[in-house]
């Protein structure tokens, strides 16, 4: 990849800012564009330059990235005449980061490979902080060919994986965040549990950390959001059960069973009943606390 290539970006959401104004940093030219006004001007201000469409960055890009709430809106970026397959850019290469479902990622691809354009899915694991650093770790899926011209790009970024053939670096992403997401319950459960039966926090977590029961949650979202009670920001509640209902359907059409996962997209159902869609989604530690009559607010 040669130093005066462009990249352009659709979605400038909750990841995808963060995204566009790290490549920023990096030195990359970016062209971008989004719905909301707002957005787009703010990426403007960094030094981004705003598109009018889809296709409009299309044409202007060697890599053009993704980055969208469902899979509807991915759809309905590529197709059209303001879409990206409408762009007849036949040298871009296409990563698709969004967290969708993995059936929508190879039919949009089959589409772009049919006139030219490559695509890969190129799912994100991380949060908005590790974007701003460019710590994010990318799932990817596609041909070794398009992993191999799309890894030195994803640099900026983070580091990446190939996971197989289109459709994989998305289906391990669901994947990764279903466990992910009960790892984080059976969690909260146990140092409930612990709290219930006078035990401190900091005594738990030296001990958990050496046993198979470590976990990343231990060290992160427990003592920096649930204790401190900081629930605002972060990856919404609502995102988190979008996600795994992503997961739990292509469970079903695989006939995986799901049955832990199950049981957690039911208890994030509460919180979304409590209003508290827009909370991080270490908001559930508060309707395993109702649960438990008792609370995670240890003491320092």
């Amino acid at each position: 990849m040669t130093d005066d290539f462009k990249a352009g970006i659709v979605g400038l959401g909750q990841m995808g800012f963060p995204v566009a104004c790290r490549l920023l940093e990096q030195g990359v030219s970016l062209v971008a564009y989004d719905l909301n006004q707002e957005a787009l001007h703010r990426i403007e201000g960094k030094g981004a330059v705003a598109a009018e469409n889809p296709a409009d960055v299309a044409r202007q890009c060697d890599i053009i990235i993704t980055v969208l709430p469902n899979g509807p809106h991915v759809e309905s970026v590529a197709e059209g005449e303001h879409g990206i397959l409408a762009s007849g850019n036949k040298n871009l290469l296409w990563l698709e980061m969004s967290t969708i479902d993995p059936d929508v990622t190879k039919r949009v691809s089959t589409q772009c490979e049919e006139i030219g354009i490559r695509m890969i899915d190129t799912a994100i694991g991380g949060l908005t902080v590790d974007a701003e650093v460019g710590k994010l770790l990318f799932m990817v899926g596609g041909s070794d060919k398009d992993f191999d011209h799309a890894s030195s790009f994803i640099t900026h970024l983070g580091r990446c994986v190939h996971c197989g053939p289109t459709g994989s670096g998305v289906t391990m992403k669901l994947i990764n965040n279903q466990l992910a997401g009960v790892t984080l319950v059976a969690t909260i459960e146990a140092l409930l549990m612990g709290r219930k039966a006078g035990l401190r926090f900091a005594d738990m977590q030296q001990i958990f950390s050496g046993t198979a029961a470590n976990n990343a949650h231990l060290h992160r979202a427990v003592p920096e959001r649930i204790i401190k009670r900081d629930f605002d920001n972060g990856f919404s509640m609502n995102l988190m059960v979008k996600d795994a209902g992503l997961a739990l359907d292509l469970a079903e059409r695989l006939k995986a069973p799901q049955s832990l996962g199950s049981l957690v997209q039911r208890l994030r159902q509460i919180a979304l009943e409590r209003d508290w869609g827009d909370k991080d989604t270490t908001i559930i530690a508060k309707v395993l606390e109702e649960l438990a009559d008792s609370d995670l607010a240890f003491e320092e």
